[in-house]
Parts: C-alpha cells; sequence; structure tokens
C-alpha cells in the first residue's frame, strides 16, 4: 500500500490545541496571581497594595503585557474558530458548560479590564486597591464577585480536562479540588472585607472623572458588541454548514450490529457519532489527549489520511495496530465501516469518577514475579480444610508482605500462587532490582515458615519463582462494569505469559529462581555464567536466556562493583 500523506489540516489541527492549551494557562496564571493578591485583603489594604507591586510589576511590563494580551487573543480566537468550526451542537455537559462560561465572561471582564488598565494606560489613572475598591463597593459586588467565579470555573474546567488522562493526576486530585475549592473563596474574602473596611475607616472620594466614563462607555459597549457579534457569526458559519451539507453526496458509515449512517463529508467520526445519537466513549473532549474514543476502521482504512502528529503520538502510546484510529481526529471522506473499542458507558463512568488513567490503560515497563508453592496437593492432602486454609494464608500473607516490603504491588493471587509487579512508580531499573531483593525476602520467609510450622508439615514448604521484564498494559481490569474504586490494577502481555513460564521452567532446571537476561540487565546486575541456559516460549521463535538461581543468589552490582545478594 502506498505511503498515505498526513493532511496539513491535520498537522494545524495539532498545532491550533497547543496554542489554546498554552494561551489558556497563561490567562490562568494571570487569574490566579491576580487572586492571590486579593486574598491578602484578610490582612489589610496594605498588604494587598504591597503585592499587588510585584503583580504591576509582572503583568504590567512590556513582555508581561504582550503575553498576556497575545494569549487572550489566541485563546479567544481559537475557541470562537472552534465553535464555527462544529458540525453539531450535541456536546456533553461539561463542555456546553465551558463553552456557556467563556461566553459570558467577557460581558463582566471587558468593564473590569476598560476601568483598570485602560484607564490606566489613556489618562494615568492610578488602578490602585483603594481606588478600585471604593468603585466596586458596594453596588458592583455582585458583578465582580460573579466574574471572578466564571473566570476560575472556567479555567478549572479546561484544567481538569486536560490533566484527567495523565497517570499522575489521580491521587493529587482530592488536594487539587480543596485548592481550586479555597481560591476564589479567600479571593473573595479578601477584595471584600478589604472593601468594606475601607468604606467604614476612610470612606475615600469616588475616584472617576466624567471624563474617564465618556471615554470608556462607549468603548465598553462596542468591545461587548464586537465580541457577541463575533459569536454570532460563529453561530452562522455551522448554520451555513450544515445547509450546506445537504445537497452535498453523502458518505455510508456502518457501526456494530450493521447499523447505517449517512453523513456529508466533513464532520470527524466522533461527531458523526454524535450528531446520530450513537454512543461513543470521549473522555478528554475531542483534544486527542486520551484514547478512549479509538476505533477498529472494519472496512475504508485506505480511503482515510495518514493519522497527524498529535493522533500518530497517541496511538503509539497504546501500541495500537494499523487499523486503529481516534474517531475524533478521522473525517472520512469515503464509506467506513467502524468498530467503536470503548463502550461509551464505561468511560462515562470513569469520567465522573476519579480520571485513574488505569480505567483505560497505561503501557509501561515493569517487571513481572511469579511464585508458586511447590506440592501443595501433597501438603494439602490428608488434612482438614480449616487447616489448608490456614497454611495457605500464612503462605500467602508472608509473601505478600516480602512482595510490598520491597516495593511491589501485588496483582492477584491464583490459587496457591502469587503474581506482582515492579517498578509501577519508580521505573524499570529500580523495579527490577526490587523484583530480585524480593526474590531473596521470600525465600528467608521460607525458612522462618518451616521452623515455625515444622511439627505440622510432613515436607518443607518450598516455592518455585519466575522473573520477566518488559513492556506490559497496566490496567484496573473490571473497572468499567464494577466498581472501578476498588478493582485492582492487573498487568496484561506477552512478559505476564513469559514470567508464568519462568516460573514453571523452575520444575525442569531444578532451581528455585528462573529470572531472564533482561530483568539481569535492567537492574545492573551480573550473573555467573554457570547458572546461563536457554529456554523455548510458546510464540517466540527464539529461546531466552535464563538464569536458574536458588535465592539469596550473589550477583555482581555493575553499578558499584560489590557482589552481594539483592537486598
Amino acid at each position: 500500500m502506498a505511503q498515505r500523506k498526513t493532511p496539513a489540516s491535520a498537522d494545524g489541527q495539532g498545532i491550533r490545541q497547543g496554542l489554546r492549551l498554552a494561551s489558556g494557562l497563561v490567562l490562568l496564571a494571570f487569574a490566579f496571581s491576580h487572586f492571590l493578591n486579593h486574598m491578602l485583603g484578610i490582612w489589610s489594604i496594605e498588604a494587598m497594595e504591597t503585592g499587588r507591586l510585584v503583580f504591576i510589576a509582572l503583568w504590567r511590563s512590556p513582555p508581561g503585557e504582550i503575553l498576556l494580551l497575545s494569549a487572550l487573543l489566541v485563546h479567544v480566537a481559537l475557541a470562537l474558530w472552534k465553535t464555527a468550526r462544529r458540525r453539531s451542537l450535541r456536546l456533553p455537559p461539561w463542555q456546553w458548560a465551558q463553552l456557556l462560561l467563556g461566553l459570558a465572561i467577557p460581558f463582566l471582564l471587558i468593564p473590569h479590564a476598560i476601568g483598570t488598565a485602560g484607564l490606566a494606560h489613556r489618562f494615568g489613572y492610578e488602578d490602585s486597591y483603594r481606588n478600585v475598591l471604593s468603585v466596586l463597593w458596594p453596588g458592583l459586588v455582585f458583578n465582580q464577585t460573579l466574574l471572578m467565579l466564571l473566570v476560575w470555573l472556567h479555567g478549572m474546567i479546561g484544567l481538569h480536562f486536560w490533566l484527567r488522562p495523565k497517570p499522575g493526576y489521580g491521587p493529587f486530585k482530592p488536594a487539587l479540588f480543596a485548592v481550586a475549592l479555597l481560591v476564589p473563596v479567600l479571593a473573595s474574602w479578601g477584595w471584600i472585607d478589604a472593601a468594606r473596611r475601607l468604606r467604614l475607616t476612610e470612606n475615600p472620594p469616588f475616584p472617576l472623572t466624567p471624563e474617564m466614563a465618556v471615554w470608556s462607555d462607549p468603548l465598553i459597549a462596542a468591545l461587548r458588541n464586537g465580541f457577541y457579534a463575533l459569536v454570532a457569526m460563529a453561530l452562522v458559519a455551522i448554520a451555513v454548514r450544515a445547509l450546506l451539507r445537504r445537497p452535498r453526496k453523502t458518505i455510508e458509515i456502518t457501526y456494530p450490529g450493521d447499523r447505517l449512517v449517512r453523513v456529508a463529508p466533513g464532520p470527524t467520526l466522533l461527531e458523526i457519532s454524535k450528531m446520530n445519537g450513537i454512543p461513543h466513549a470521549d473522555v478528554c473532549g475531542g483534544r486527542a489527549r486520551c484514547s478512549t474514543c479509538r476505533t477498529r476502521i472494519l472496512d475504508g482504512l485506505d480511503t482515510l489520511p495518514a493519522p497527524s502528529a498529535t493522533e500518530a503520538k497517541v496511538l503509539a502510546r497504546i501500541s495500537a495496530g494499523e487499523d486503529i484510529r481516534l474517531a475524533c481526529q478521522v473525517r472520512p471522506q469515503a464509506p467506513l465501516k467502524v468498530q467503536p473499542l470503548v463502550p461509551a458507558s464505561g468511560a462515562a463512568r470513569v469520567a465522573g469518577s476519579d480520571g485513574d488513567a488505569y480505567h483505560w490503560g497505561v503501557e509501561q515497563p515493569a517487571a513481572i514475579l511469579f511464585v508458586d508453592l511447590r506440592n501443595f496437593t501433597g501438603l494439602a492432602e490428608h488434612r482438614l480444610s480449616y487447616d489448608v486454609v490456614f497454611l495457605l494464608n500464612r503462605y500467602l500473607g508472608e509473601t505478600a508482605k516480602a512482595v510490598e516490603a520491597c516495593g511491589g504491588y501485588v496483582d492477584k493471587f491464583i490459587g496457591d500462587g502469587v503474581m506482582a509487579i515492579f517498578g509501577m512508580k519508580d521505573g524499570l531499573q529500580a523495579g527490577c532490582r526490587n523484583a530480585l531483593a524480593a526474590t531473596n525476602a521470600i525465600a528467608e520467609t521460607m525458612e522462618r515458615l518451616n521452623v515455625e510450622l515444622g511439627p505440622q508439615l510432613n515436607a518443607p514448604l518450598r516455592v518455585g519463582m519466575g522473573l520477566h521484564a518488559g513492556p506490559v498494559i497496566l490496567g484496573r481490569i473490571g473497572a468499567v462494569s464494577g466498581n472501578g474504586a476498588s478493582a485492582r490494577i492487573t498487568a496484561l502481555g506477552d512478559v505476564v505469559n513469559i514470567a508464568s513460564r519462568l516460573e514453571t521452567a523452575t520444575k525442569e532446571l531444578g532451581h528455585s529462581l528462573v529470572v531472564s537476561s533482561a530483568v539481569l540487565e535492567a537492574a545492573g546486575y551480573t550473573c555467573s555464567i554457570a547458572g546461563k541456559t536457554e529456554i523455548a516460549v510458546r510464540g517466540r521463535r527464539e529461546p531466552l536466556d535464563v538464569f536458574a538461581l536458588d535465592p539469596p543468589a550473589c550477583l555482581v552490582d555493575t553499578l558499584t562493583g560489590h557482589s552481594s545478594p539483592p537486598a
């Protein structure tokens, strides 16, 4: 098949998304620093005026003004551009909230900006806190408070849906939510309390002159009318697009169950689904920041252009096949037969719960350890059921403690076996070193249990352990249909299968641990060549290099040059 070219429009979309995100972060930083300044009013107006000097030095300097004005113009322009290019106004509630908040902000923001920075530039007006508070209190307290809430809520919605697909966001979400809640509360408390005290103690004269009002009032009205004229143009563009699509040729999109939809070329596959009431997972709002809208193209793949850089990055991260595309980035121009891969109900539950990336899978390198109790059938024979349960729980509990003490995560218990994951948070090298240390800890645990349970055992407890490392998919299996908050993380992939095979190989090789050379290399250890061997692994053409050991094995640490058991 000939190499498909990536259209310039697809790359342009990635650039626009990047600019919109960057400009939004600049505006949020401005609002946050402004709110911090307002909080100083809880202490005194003098503290506010001192903080204002820092704020002015940052945002009223030539570089600061250029950055702020550019971010404002870019953010508004791209928001209107995206609105005008929509083929449908069927949006999830959070997108409607963000859109309506964005449209309401200019109505209150324009008078505030003109009444402070605008007058300062035009008339040399000192927009100090004493002057601004005397204007706002008490007649405009509602307007100013509402403006702050609209700006902050708009920014927090955008920030949340940008961070939500990121693996590290979940643990910090409660703390960040508390900060997001406290900032506008403390800021409003600060400026309102300061304005009230100012009126009671000093009661300064109204600082604005009639000349200022003659200049500012028409300008405010013109800017408001101009903005909403642009909004009206964007809505007209949506309506015109809808009218122009009717007489044009249509294409057929076939969904599972042979559901057929006819549409005019132009909308993305995700927009087509929403326009026709077809459930389609969409966690990030069509910004290619997650993979929940991923779709298998069953027929018509050759009619689609190659993925843009933004889409290709997401697809590469999830190791998607060539027939997998992001519905939010694909604009069909010919008939397609498609199959959405993530249930919309599951994605909605993820979006509404904790935003944990493990709900839809994270690919990363990790070390996988399998531990299995040898001859458990013989140990359980002729024993009372309660005695078997006690014995099994003692073994599994102590093994799990050894794994967790070495930084591992117990994936699951499989009968008399344990599967553990290492390196989920601290990287592959640390994960492999910790996993090797865990094999030593488990071996020591077995010795202690044999001493403790010796009189009750016909033969000593022995285990077989298999250890391998490489890329795995980590996800909360069962989170979509069950309680996602309680579902444990599990690992999937060839690395898991190979680690299980290595555990089985301990019986063949007569040692309690079989570890792949990949683990030792990643950990930075070397081992005596005497323990090296090769084993066949189902699904692999080439045999796998492994080392058969009996922990605590003596390994050479290539980082320090010392020879000792991993600990």
